[in-house]
């Protein structure tokens, strides 16, 4: 059975179509079955009938209904409406342009829509990295990148492409709805070496990163003293345990009591070279 000349379908790309920022974009559809569609009307419009993007009737671009912002920006690839093919030529890609279309054709008293979705993405700036100091027991290093669409995700790995988990990330948007983002990382490892903040945009598949090296002076050394005050600390729990026990005859000459040779003892203790000979000799006692 022959399907009537006026009656037909509205057939869009399966797949969302990607348009870079700044540059151009075709949105097409297409007439099942293929007929003619010059003296059709054609409209691309946005989430209701009358945010027209686009109009051709009466065999031509109308403008009156048209959106104000997009006077210019749009025009018919013409070549292909006789056979039943139609698409929408979108310049200089906004990140106001994305999101959902509806194409649509209408014959007489018979119309058919079909829906398309535009995903704008455009790369913003190279991540800049810099160490911003000392952190617990480790080096902050913080990656920030502007300008990027739609949100970017940002990502921390070592020389072999292990991944760090952040210690945060940020996002802000700007006037024209572009992308910052911060990401913090604390590196304790200080054979890491160099590492690597990459910013990947989630609709392109594509990343720009950079890598910075941290030298091990930047890493808090380590203090002599903890190990030092840690055996203090357990020597002086053993001494003042033991101290009732302790007979007159142990006490130093020149010590009038058990509190004032303590307090020679922890004097005595003080370099860390000493410390576990010093309170070996007391105990010994």
């Amino acid at each position: 059975m022959s399907v009537p000349t006026e009656q037909f379908q509205v057939i869009g790309p399966r797949h969302s179509i990607v348009a870079v920022l700044g540059e151009d974009a075709i949105l097409p559809c297409s007439l099942v079955p293929a007929m003619n569609a010059e003296n059709m009307e054609l409209r691309w419009f946005r989430t209701t009938f009358s945010q027209a993007v686009f109009i051709y009737w009466n065999q031509r671009e109308q403008t009156e209904e048209q959106m104000a912002e997009y006077t210019g920006q749009t025009s018919l690839v013409r070549g292909c409406l006789t056979e039943g093919h139609a698409a929408m030529h979108l310049r200089q890609v906004r990140v106001s342009d994305n999101g959902m279309y509806t194409c649509f054709f209408r014959h007489g008293g018979f119309y058919e829509e079909a829906d398309l979705e535009v995903k704008v993405a455009g790369l913003g700036s190279d991540p800049q990295v810099h160490i911003e100091g000392p952190e617990e027991d480790g080096v902050r290093v913080v990656c920030k990148a502007s300008g990027w669409f739609p949100k970017p995700q940002a990502q921390w790995r070592d020389l072999s492409g292990n991944k760090f988990a952040a210690l945060s990330e940020a996002h802000t948007q700007d006037t024209e709805e572009l992308f910052s983002v911060e990401a913090t990382l604390v590196v304790r490892d200080r054979s890491v070496g160099n590492v690597t903040c990459s910013v990947l945009n989630p609709v392109l598949g594509q990343e720009k990163a950079m890598a910075i090296y941290i030298p091990e002076p930047f890493f808090p050394q380590a203090s002599p003293w903890k190990p030092a005050f840690a055996v203090i600390l357990t020597m002086l729990g053993l001494l003042l345990s033991g101290l009732p026990i302790l007979a007159p005859k142990n006490i130093p000459e020149g010590c009038r009591s058990e509190e004032s040779c303590l307090s020679v003892w922890l004097v005595l203790a003080v370099p860390p070279e000493n410390i576990v000979f010093d309170w070996y000799l007391l105990l010994v006692q």
